[in-house]
């Protein structure tokens, strides 16, 4: 079979370059959970040992299934990365959207995006070790996926509500970018809850006690 060349695809803001493979045939063990048993066992590894480290091999082994199986499912090792990132970036933009779709004050939008921001961070704070990681390595031994883009992505979508709140005069006249990096430093700290313990007992209690310092700040006083 020949293989094509490589094609560009795109979820959302994010483009991916892969090579597509030949698929091996279908087995009984690529229907019994080998994807998801791959997929938790290369989160595991690639958080543990670092991308570039991990090979192929022990991401068989973790997993317990054997080499065609991850070859149907991904087609080799970026192919894992990139599907787990898929699938982090899904989960990412589908809880954002639900929060900017909220009725109601500023504020309440502004807090719903947070928590929905940290939610999804702290179910894939291991990706995330790994995606810190990889940023910080050499360009070449990366996967092909625009991280900054996503994170971006984020706060810019933070900053137009911080913006609409301030056309609506309930927030007072602040630099929307600059309000909305401190709101993603309050979820990522909280998203990273175990290199600040014990100071972070219960996330989501310190986090919304962050926003809330932050969101009085931003309230426009009566004249």
């Amino acid at each position: 079979m020949t293989i094509g060349p490589c094609e560009e695809r795109r979820l959302g803001p994010h483009p991916i370059r892969e090579v597509p493979l030949a698929r091996p045939k279908r087995t009984k063990e690529s229907d019994a959970g080998g994807r998801e048993r791959l997929l938790r066992a290369a989160t595991r590894l690639f958080a543990a040992k670092g991308y570039a480290a991990t090979t192929v091999r022990d991401i068989l082994r973790e997993a317990g299934v054997t080499a065609p199986v991850l070859y149907y499912h991904f087609g080799n090792k970026e192919g894992v990365f990139l599907a787990l990132a898929r699938e982090g970036v899904g989960r990412v933009e589908a809880a954002l959207q639900q929060a900017l779709e909220r009725e109601g004050a500023a504020a309440e939008r502004v807090r719903s995006f947070c928590h929905a921001m940290a939610a999804v961070r702290r179910q894939y704070v291991d990706v995330a070790w790994v995606v810190d990681a990889i940023l910080s390595g050499p360009p070449e031994a990366a996967p092909h996926f625009d991280f900054r883009e996503l994170a971006v992505h984020t706060v810019r979508q933070l900053a137009g509500l911080i913006h609409a709140g301030i056309e609506s005069g309930e927030f007072r006249d602040v630099d929307p970018l600059q309000a909305a990096l401190a709101l993603s430093g309050a979820v990522e700290i909280t998203a990273r809850a175990r290199v600040y313990e014990p100071l972070i007992a219960n996330a989501e209690e310190q986090l919304d006690g962050m926003l809330s310092v932050i969101l009085a700040g931003l309230a426009r006083t009566p004249a």
